[in-house]
Formats: structure tokens, C-alpha cells, sequence
């Protein structure tokens, strides 16, 4: 397994569920705004994972509503289904960023908006055509 995909799949994935099970325990009333903007859709989202800007990882996160159901490695879809259409963006992060994001995850859990606003100037988002 390539270090991107270990970080994924054994790091990041696990960070996420617990973060967002606490997000969900901790702020019911916007889980349950997304959950309902969401669901009955099926979402996915790609990410870029890079290292010194060179890509070293490319991945999908599929949703189910607003939770994650699965992240499939090795390929960049996306496809977000909007009031206004589907757009398809995806995110590229520097793995250094992934790491840092994964270090903080006390915060994430306390106060998730603040601590995702910090690493906002480190988030690069495209669009696939």
C-alpha cells in the first residue's frame, strides 16, 4: 500500500468518522440540516493528496446523506448534486496538511468550524469538467 493510501485509509478515514460522530453529538441541529440537504443523492468528491505540489495519491469519498460511506483510492470523480445542477469539484491537499489536520483532532472535536477555518488558506478546490 503507497504512503498516501495508508494515511488515507488507515488515518484519515478513521479521524474523519470519529470527528464527524462527534460533530453529529455535538451540533444535532446543522447534522440534521445537512442530512436532509443530502440525502436521497449520491454524492462523491475527489481528493488530491500532493507532496512538495506533486500528486502522490488521488482519491474518492462517496457519501451516503451527509455521512461518509467509503473512500475508493486511485481515482478523482466528483459529482455534487445542487439545487442549481451538479458541480464537480475536488480538493487538493498538501499530505503535510492531512497530517497536521489528523494531529489536531482534539480540536476538531471541541470546535470543529474554527479548527476547519484554520486550515481553509491550505485547501486548493477545482473543478473536473
Amino acid at each position: 500500500m503507497a504512503d498516501a493510501d495508508k494515511l488515507m485509509q488507515e488515518e484519515f478515514m478513521p479521524f474523519y468518522k470519529r470527528t464527524f460522530e462527534a460533530f453529529m453529538n455535538n451540533h444535532s441541529s446543522l447534522y440534521s440540516i445537512a442530512e436532509k440537504i443530502m440525502s436521497d443523492k449520491k454524492n462523491h468528491i475527489g481528493i488530491r493528496i500532493t507532496l512538495n505540489e506533486s500528486t502522490i495519491g488521488e482519491y474518492t469519498v462517496y457519501f451516503n446523506g451527509a455521512t461518509i460511506s467509503h473512500l475508493e483510492a486511485g481515482a478523482l470523480s466528483s459529482e455534487i448534486h445542487t439545487p442549481f445542477g451538479i458541480v464537480k469539484p475536488y480538493v487538493i491537499l498538501e499530505k503535510s496538511t492531512v497530517e497536521n489536520m489528523i494531529a489536531d483532532e482534539p480540536n476538531f472535536i471541541k470546535d470543529p468550524i474554527t479548527t476547519k477555518m484554520k486550515y481553509v488558506h491550505n485547501v486548493t478546490i477545482k473543478f473536473l469538467k
